[in-house]
This record gives structure tokens, sequence and C-alpha cells, in this order.
């Protein structure tokens, strides 16, 4: 390299090095000017704090000054506060957050004067552990370690709920507990001595006390108070209002007269309230009466008294109902006479009647149906008359019981077969479920039981005209050697409606109207039922759903007289297993719960072709029912000899005598009535043996043909005294009637007069206008009181359905003479009037009085 190129380079070096020298030197000279900027900065901030500090320090000895005279003032406060606490009549206590008191009042240690444990530092375990052992607080019975737990137990409550104890001085101390944001508790205990013994005072009253704030918030009430207005108790706290607690008792249905207009009611009452400056009476839910006292306080509250004056109220109430009974005494009188009147001459009818008949009769083959008429309706009237007098015993408290030893089960079978005939014409089921257990003999007096059991099971079959009646009776043992009986009577009936069934139990009382009658009856029944249970000190009951039967209900304890004897049973050996024919599905279970007791295996068929197909295995026994749906059961006895020839063969039928001789041509070892006796099956039971001797063969003979229809009264004669010629138009009459008895007197008494008649039968007013619009008749004999539609309302609609002209004349027939029963009847438009019991010539009088010719329309 020349030497001009190396003087360039370093001239160009040069150049460079000058140019950086420049550039440090302008950076150095910003950084110096900022530098400086920055130190005038910091020098006024050093400035400003001492200035700060000179304040500050300044500021700190105003403020040692003031803390030292605030000092001064606390100790001051502190020490008054401290006189103050110690001269309090109340305790006071201060717990820190461990539960340790850390400072007392002389009051609150009072009562530990020489316990030297019990000071600051002590806990609160401690404290009440002394309070217990050291006898200072009054337990009032309950236990030591359970009021220690209990105490400790509110303390752990947040918040803490006031508690009074009672000292053994007899002071009582209401303690008040709070607890503060540290953990600790302040603890105040006030002396209440004085305010419990008024509250004792007030809760002595007999009569309710109260008191409410002037904002009519509840501030105290006494015992008696909550007693009265018991249905509003669960409202009746400290602090509740006056209107709250009122509408918490009407929701209960505590005011009786606010029924129906409750918010009416409710700004009445509160008005009332409000003014008190007058006194009132007030009636409960449950039949109580109150006389209300309330006055105004002088701070705005109110204080009120509430005396019961239920006996007061009663009393006049019993002088006004004394004075109705006194002004309906006449009527009573009247409607009770006309009531039995009907009654008692219903049967009479057929009593008269069938007596005027027998006398005019030779003695021929019908001699038997007049008797039995005679003696049926004779007995109902037996009973109406016995009901009557047994009921005016019971009011004259002239009734007394006769104890003796007697068989209820025997009874009750003796009730059902006095009920047998009715509920078999009803086609109707009378079972019995006798408790295997409960003992048969007890002492009492077993005619009032019979009268009892009759009127139960009476009025359930009456009641019922399809389906079943069972009566089931169970009992348990007593410690006194007596049993409770219960018994209940179940039925399929036509019910009672709610209404009615408050009343069942009441003289003179039945379901269905009076003007509208389906059944006969008195309405005592029940009546004497409930009272002979009364005096048996026993209680019966009811309950019923109307159109699916009804349930009465009888508990008694009676005396034993004879303990169960079940395992006296001696069964043969060969008998263990039974097969139960029978349709009824109660029935069916009652007789196998009777066979599963004294230990048989039992199945169960419906019908006999059901029996006769199960016949690969067959039982060792077969209870089967006469009435069964596809055969007799002595049709399946026949069929089960030749199939399983020795195979014992139990009949239950409701006529057993009828069957007795036939069975024994059948095979049948026993025919035992339905229900069986419970006794009677026993012992049938032991007399059965799977494998009899063989027996010689008897041919069987053929079931007789059953009638396609029963035969009717006049086929029963054989014809005889049919008439020798029929007139070419008879009298048509049609007979509105209810009871088949007085049916079937008029029916004979008009074919004695000597005249053709053709007589119609209608059951009521329904079908007596059916009978009329079938054809037009000559007369018309209305019963007035009929089931479903009476004789007035049925001559209502035969008159609106008259052509113009046609007037037939309808004669009413009716137990009903008092005065002015006539005037009634002839009223609704009958044209004469016919009393019962029917006279053969005075109805031979109408007839002749009236057939042939219309009556003029009244």
């Amino acid at each position: 390299m020349n030497l001009s190129a190396r003087l360039a380079e370093e001239r160009r070096a040069r150049l460079a090095a000058e140019r950086l020298l420049e550039l440090k030197q302008a950076e150095l000279f910003a950084a110096n000017r900022k530098l400086g900027k920055h130190a005038r900065a910091l020098s006024h901030e050093i400035h400003e704090t001492r200035a700060e500090i000179t304040e500050v320090r300044s500021e700190n000895r105003l403020v040692k000054s003031q803390l030292g005279l605030a000092h001064e003032k606390i100790e001051l406060v502190e020490g008054q506060l401290w006189k103050a606490l110690q001269t309090m009549r109340d305790g006071f206590a201060m717990y820190n957050s461990d539960a340790r008191l850390e400072l007392a009042n002389p009051a609150f240690l009072a009562p530990f004067e020489g316990i030297d444990s019990v000071g600051p530092g002590a806990s609160y375990r401690h404290v009440l552990e002394m309070l217990v052992e050291e006898g200072i607080v009054d337990l009032q019975g309950e236990r030591r370690r359970q009021w220690l737990n209990r105490m400790q137990a509110r303390w752990e409550m947040d918040p803490i709920p006031p508690e009074i104890i009672r000292l053994w001085t007899g002071q009582f101390f209401k303690i008040q507990d709070r607890r503060m944001p540290d953990g600790g508790v302040v603890s105040l205990c006030v002396d209440i001595t004085e305010l419990m013994r008024m509250w004792s005072a007030i809760e002595e009253l007999p009569d309710g006390f109260v008191i409410y704030d002037a904002e009519d918030r509840l501030l105290m009430c006494n015992e008696p108070y909550r007693t009265l207005y018991s249905d509003s108790a669960p409202a009746i706290i400290p602090g509740a209002s006056f209107e709250d607690i009122l509408r918490y008792g009407l929701s209960q249905g505590q005011y009786a007269e606010a029924v129906g207009r409750e918010e009416a009611w409710l700004e009445e009452r509160l008005a009332a309230h409000r003014s008190a400056e007058q006194e009132m009476e007030q009636q409960l839910g449950d039949g109580r009466w109150l006389r209300i006292y309330e006055r105004a306080l002088s701070d705005g509250g109110r204080v009120g008294l509430r005396i019961d004056i239920t006996e007061a109220k009663r009393t006049q109430q019993e002088l006004v109902e004394a004075k109705r009974r006194a002004e309906q005494a006449s009527h009573a009188k009247s409607a009770f006479l006309a009531n039995m009147s009907h009654e008692i001459r219903t049967p009479m009818n057929g009593v008269v009647g069938m007596a005027e008949l027998l006398r005019d009769s030779a003695l021929s083959d019908e001699q038997a149906l007049y008797v039995d008429t005679i003696r049926n309706s004779g007995e109902a009237l037996l009973v109406i008359i016995n009901d009557i007098l047994d009921y005016s015993k019971i009011e004259a408290a002239r009734l007394q019981l006769k104890p003796e030893p007697f068989d209820l089960e025997r009874i009750v079978h003796e009730v059902l077969l006095l009920l047998q005939p009715t509920a078999r014409e009803k086609g109707l089921e009378l079972l019995v479920d006798y408790d295997m257990f409960l003992p048969t003999r007890f002492i009492g007096d077993p005619g009032r039981v019979r009268q009892i059991f009759t009127n139960l099971v009476g009025n359930a079959v009456k009641f019922t005209n399809e389906g079943h009646v069972l009566i089931r009776i169970t009992g348990r043992a007593l410690e006194d050697g007596r049993s409770a009986v219960h018994v209940t009577v179940e039925d399929t009936g036509i019910g009672i409606p709610p209404d009615k069934i408050e009343h069942i139990f009441g003289e003179f009382n039945q379901v269905e109207d009076d003007r509208n009658r389906q059944f006969e009856g008195t309405g005592l029944g029940l009546a004497i039922t409930k009272r002979l249970t009364d005096l048996m000190g026993g209680e019966v009951w009811v309950e019923s759903e109307p159109g699916r039967g009804s349930c009465f209900g009888l508990r008694v304890e009676l005396p034993v007289d004879e303990p169960a004897q079940i395992e006296a049973a001696a069964l043969p050996d060969s008998l263990r297993e039974v097969l139960v024919v029978d349709d009824h599905v109660l029935n069916r279970a009652i007789l196998t719960r009777q066979m599963e007791t004294v230990g048989l295996t039992v199945s169960v068929c419906r019908t006999a072709a059901e029996a006769l197909g199960r016949m690969d295995e067959p039982p060792d026994l077969i209870i089967a029912e006469q009435d069964l749906p596809d055969m007799s059961g002595l049709d399946l006895a026949r069929q089960l000899a030749r199939a399983q020839p020795g195979l014992p063969v139990m009949l239950l039928s409701p006529e057993p005598n009828t069957l007795k001789a036939s069975a024994q041509t059948c095979g049948v070892r026993a025919v035992l009535p339905k229900p069986a006796p419970r006794r009677a099956l026993l012992q049938a039971l032991e007399t059965m043996e799977t494998d009899p001797p063989p027996a010689e063969p008897q041919p069987q003979p053929q079931p007789p043909a059953r009638p396609s229809a029963l035969p009717t009264f006049r086929s029963r004669r054989g014809g005889a005294g049919a008439p020798a010629a029929t007139p070419a138009r008879p009298l048509d009459v049609i007979l509105a009637e209810d009871n088949r008895t007085n049916q079937m007197v008029f029916r004979k008494m008009a074919e004695g007069l000597g005249r053709p008649l053709s007589l119609r039968l209608a059951g009521n007013g329904f079908e007596a206008v059916e009978a009329y619009r079938k054809r037009r008749p000559d007369l018309i004999f209305m019963d007035i009181s009929m089931p479903r539609m009476d004789g007035k309302q049925a001559t209502q609609q035969i008159r609106a359905l008259e052509p113009p002209g046609a007037h037939v004349p309808i004669i009413a027939v009716t137990a009903h003479a008092m005065t002015g029963d006539r005037d009634g009847i002839l009223e609704a438009g009958l044209d004469d009037y016919l009393t019962k019991p029917l006279r053969k010539q005075e109805l031979a009088r109408l007839i002749d009085t009236w057939a042939g010719r219309e009556a003029q329309p009244p």
C-alpha cells in the first residue's frame, strides 16, 4: 500500500473519532442537565419533608397530651361504672371467650357467699356445679346432671335463651345472657321474685287473663286463657298480634258465631277490641260460652278477662227449650199418636182380617195359612208394643238387668233362626263369624242380649234387599275374669245417609221419609239397643255408606262363665284335608278359618262341578252348601257316592230338618244349619271317618223334578173354591198396597164378596200409575203410605192422566186415623176413605157404592 492511501485512511479514522467525541460530549451534556434537574427536585422534597416532620412532631406532642387527658377520664368513668355495678340490685358478670369469669358485681356473687372458688378466673361450668352442690339453686324436681347439662347446652346456643331459676331462699332470678363480638358473654341476673308472686296469683285465677300492648301484640296471658282458647293455643305466644291470633282461631273453626261470615266477624271483633268499652258474649266451636271484659290501659294497651258462662247459658237455653217443648207438646203428642196408630194398625189389619176369614171358613186346608198369618201379625204387633213398653221403662229408669249364665253363640243362632224365613224370601245369606278362641258362655241378661241382637240383625235384614248379613263376634280376655266382647253386624243394604247417622240412635228416627216409607217399624229399636248397651256399661256405634251397606258395632264387657274349649275337639286321625264347596266368599273364608283353627288343611271351590273335578285326589271330608249355583248339595252327594264311595259329606242348609231324610240315602254323614254353630260343627267333625264299613248298595232315588215356578195360593187348594162360572166382565180393580199381608187380606175378603172381581196389585205409587196407564180400571184402592211414591202423589198423577169425563173412583186405604187425616186425604183428589184394619162389610159397602159408576170430579 502507498503512502497516500495510508494517509487517506488515517484521515478518515481521525474524522470518525472526532464525530464520536462530539456525540459523547452531547450525551454528557444532556446527562449533566438532567442530573441538575433531579438535584433541584430532590432538594425541594427534602425541604418539604423537613417541614412535615416538624408538623408531625408538633401533633404528636398534642396527641400525647390529649391521650393523657382521655386516660384520666376513662379511669374516672371506669371507676364510676364499677361503683354503679357494685350498687346494682341485679347480678352482673362478664365471661371471656374461654368461658371464664372476668368480673362480677357483689349482687352476682352474693348467693356464693363463703365459696372462695367462685370469682374471677372461675369457669362457667364451675359456677353451675357450685350452684348445685351447695344447694343454692332449687332444681324443682329436675335431676342434678340433667340440669347441669341443660344449662351448659343453653350456653352453646346463639342467641342464648333466657332462663328463670329459683334459689333455696325462694327468690326467682331471670338470667339473660348476651354474646360479645370477641366470644365472651355478658350475664345479667334480674330479681323477679315480686313479679313471679304477682304472676302466680294471676295463674290461680279461674278466669282467663290477658294483656296486649299499644300495638295489639300479646304481652302475657295465664294458663286458663290458653285453655279457654285451646284451638288457638299454638298462636298464643308473646309478640303475636291480636288479629293473627283471631285468624288462626278462625282457621281452626274455634268461633261458632263466625261460621260463614269470617271476614265480617273479624272486622266486628277487632272494632270491639279497639274500643274496649263494652262487655260481650262469645260462643266457641266446642259449644262453650264466654263473657269478655276488655279495658284500655294508660299506655294504649288492652287488658282482658274471659269468664266461662257455659253453665249459665245452658240453664238459659234449658229454660228456652222447656218453653219450646211446652209449646210443641200438643203437636208432638199428635204426631206420636199418628205414627203409633199407623204402626199398630198395619199388623192389626192382618190379625183382624185373617181372624174374620177364619171364622167364615170351614177349617179347610187354608187354616194353616190363616193361623200363620195371624201369628205373624200378632208377633209384629207384640214387637211394637214391647218396644214402646221397654222404652217407657228405660225412660222411667225402671228397667233392671237380670244377670244369669247364658250361651252367647246359641242366642245368636236362635235370633238367626227366627230371621231365616225373611232372609230366604229375599235371597239373603246370613253368616256368623264367631271367634274360635272366644268363650261362648257368659253371665248377663240373656233376654236383653237377645233383644239387642234381634234389633241389630233384624234391622240389617229389613234394610237389605240382596247380598248378605254378617255377624262377627270377637273379643279379648281381661284380667278380672271378664271378656271384652266385640260384635259387628255388617250388611249390604241401602246404607244410611251421612246426615242421618248421628240421629240413628234417637227415638222414633228412621232413615226413610215418614210419608214415603219403604220399611215398617217404630224407630225405637236402635234407641232401645243403645239404652240397653249403656245399662250394660258398653257402647254402640255405626258406620255406613249409602248404597253400599252399614256396619253396626257393639262392645260390652261380660263375666266369663266357661272358658273356650277349642282343644277339646278330638278329631279322627284319618281327617286331615277338607274341601269346602260354597259359592259365597265370606262363608268360605269363615269355614276355612274354623277348620284351620283345629288343625285341618282346607281347600275351597265355588260349584259342584268344580268339586267333582277334584276327585282325582279326593279330600278326607267335603263340606258343601245345599244351595249351589249348578246343583243342590244332595245331588252333589249322590254323584260323590258313585264316584268316591265312603267319602264323608257334610251339608249346610238353612232348613236342615227338611234334608235329613233324603240325606241318609245319599251317604251324607251330617246336615247342619247354615250358619253352623261352632260346637255343632266340632261335634260333627269328631264323627267323620274316611273309610266306614261298606253298606248294602241301595237304588238311588231320582231327584224330584223341580217345579218351574212356585205354586200359587190357589194351586195349593187344588182348584177348590174356584168360581163355577166367570162373569162376562169382572170388576177391574187396582189395589196399591206395599204390605203383602194386607194384599192377601184384601184379596181374600174381595173374593168372599160373591161378585166377580179382577184384582191387579201394585206395590207402590209408581206401579199404580203404570197399571192405570196400561188399562183404565173401574176402581182403585190406594194405600196412602207407600215407598218411592205415596198414595196422594200417585192420585195426583192419575188425575192428571185422566181424559175429560173419565173420573176413576179412588178410595184411600190407610192406617192413619187421627182427626184431620180424612179431610187432608180427600183434598188430595181421592173420593172416599177406608181405615185399617179392614172390615169385610165396609169393603163390600164401598165396592157397591163406587163400582159400576164414575164419580163426579170434585
